[in-house]
């Protein structure tokens, strides 16, 4: 499966000692597999990169995906995975995806997530509103890949082909909405850590037993932003 395959949660424990109450019923649910990443050794097999851009702009929007140190203002320090990219018409989704095989084919499993993520704009803008970030994770048991589709209007645009909601602040089927990024300057990251313990995540694995998880911010920014991925910690529960 890759990653840390495991019946304890690394970041459970990790943040449990920085005396985050997560409010986190998963600790005492049985699980049938856990998988932690806390990208010690590089990337991990996974992938990174930017969608929801005009089709215009697919030669010239550029991103860098890649493995290094996380901030060290984070609340946990080490290693990490980073997307950077600008976002001058204001309607980037940066994301992180990775496929999680070893499942039991066909099975429906709810998944749940704990996650350390972080946010950095790389240059200055002006108008932020607290309602510009928004994070969102969820799971598919197809790759995630960029399609061309059509807007209402007509503007034919990239994006993933799975359902992260019409707009920023929505949820779709496959990815639901976790909450806004309210506070972030352009010279200090700013960490977010959390569970998707109160949200209802269920995929069913594929005919080879495997599912693909995302997790990205759809942002509103008309700024240049780097998006990490610092740790997280997966739990699988065969549903009946």
């Amino acid at each position: 499966m890759g990653g840390i395959t495991i019946k304890a949660s690394f970041l459970i424990l990790a943040i449990g000692l920085f005396g985050c109450a997560m409010d986190m019923d998963i600790q005492s649910t049985v699980v049938d597999l856990i998988t932690t990443f806390d990208f010690d050794q590089v990337d991990q097999e996974w992938e990174g990169g930017i969608s929801d851009y005009p089709a215009d702009y697919e030669g010239s929007s550029d991103f860098i995906f890649k493995s290094n140190i996380t901030p060290s203002n984070l609340v946990l320090e080490g290693n990490g995975l980073s997307i950077s990219a600008d976002n001058p018409h204001g309607d980037l989704f940066y994301y992180f995806k990775r496929e999680i095989s070893g499942l039991s084919p066909g099975k429906k499993y709810k998944v749940d997530f704990e996650f350390l993520v972080y946010t950095q704009l790389l240059t200055q803008s002006d108008n932020l509103s607290d309602e510009d970030l928004y994070l969102k994770i969820g799971a598919v048991n197809y790759k995630p890949e960029l399609k061309q589709f059509t807007w209402q209007n007509s503007i034919d645009y990239i994006a993933l082909n799975v359902d992260k909601g019409t707009i920023n602040s929505d949820s779709g089927t496959d990815l639901i909405k976790i909450g806004s990024i309210k506070e972030f300057t352009s010279d200090v990251p700013e960490d977010i850590f959390g569970n998707t313990s109160d949200s209802q995540i269920e995929v069913e694995a594929n005919a080879d037993g495997a599912i693909w998880i995302v997790i990205g911010v759809d942002s509103g920014v008309k700024s240049e932003l780097t998006f990490g991925l610092a740790a997280l910690t997966v739990y699988y529960r065969e549903q009946n």
